[in-house]
């Protein structure tokens, strides 16, 4: 009889204990300027990711040596995938009349021209920083190396900070599209 009068307490204690649903976050596409360029088949082919961001909770720095999660705030799909998908986006609005897909859709075409980006930092300090290493290739060129660095003011809670890092992403991809607009290259 006892059991059967404690079970109903336990059951209440447990879902006491339950978390609350997390805040899922997304980037998103930024506008930017359109950069006068010929039409071309861009493939976003791969976006490596530092290990210690490529996870499903979003990474505070807290200060040179430390990072911490965000309490109950997470990416609402891989964070890799997200970069390519919102990467892709602002490229090909900063690129008119060119096609810009990324390796895991389920576009497959031959690229004109193929980019692939390492991020190796995407957090906050002092300033908001993304560094990242990128790699394009024209077909039958040698690719193009360059890194990137790019700042922001430190944002404020987590709306913020997804806004930062989707105007961030903007700059990126403004970089990508001179370098693609850039025949020289």
């Amino acid at each position: 009889m006892r059991f059967f009068l404690a079970l109903p307490t336990l059951l209440l204690l447990l879902a006491g204990c339950a978390s609350p649903n997390p805040k899922l976050y997304t980037l998103a596409r930024v506008p930017g300027p359109p950069v006068a360029a010929p039409a071309r088949v861009i493939e976003i082919r791969h976006v490596g990711l530092a290990r210690y961001l490529d996870r499903p909770g979003i990474v505070a720095r807290v200060d040179a040596y430390r990072v911490t999660l965000a309490d109950n705030a997470r990416w609402a799909e891989p964070l890799p995938d997200m970069l390519a998908r919102v990467v892709a986006a602002d490229l090909g609005a900063r690129l008119p009349g060119s096609t810009v897909f990324t390796a895991a859709s389920a576009i497959s075409a031959a690229a004109d021209v193929t980019v692939e980006i390492d991020i190796q930092r995407f957090d906050a300090g002092p300033r908001f920083a993304l560094v990242a290493a990128l790699a394009l290739q024209r077909s039958g060129r040698t690719p193009k190396l360059t890194t990137v660095s790019l700042s922001a003011p430190p944002p404020g809670g987590e709306e913020s900070q997804i806004a930062t890092m989707s105007r961030l992403l903007g700059e990126l991809a403004d970089r990508i599209a001179a370098i693609v607009a850039d025949e020289k290259n």
